[in-house]
């Protein structure tokens, strides 16, 4: 059984991206909501849930994608 680690820095290029998309979806959906009050900002946490959702799902396909080669 060998115990090799092909893997390089997938786990950490992913770890990066996973950051990027929270952060840029919470800056998009902050100028695209502009909250200004307490209704605002839940719709800009609603807005940030989805585009961060979307997010991840598209960030899921392009690792699956790169850890298969």
């Amino acid at each position: 059984m060998s115990n090799t680690n092909e893997s390089g820095c997938l786990p950490a290029f992913a770890f990066i991206l996973y950051a990027v998309v929270i952060i840029g979806s919470g800056v998009l959906s902050w100028n695209w909501t502009s909250p200004e009050s307490f209704i605002g900002a839940i719709g800009f946490m609603i807005v940030w849930g989805i585009l961060s959702y979307i997010g991840h799902f598209i960030l899921l396909g392009i690792i699956a994608l790169l850890s298969e080669k």
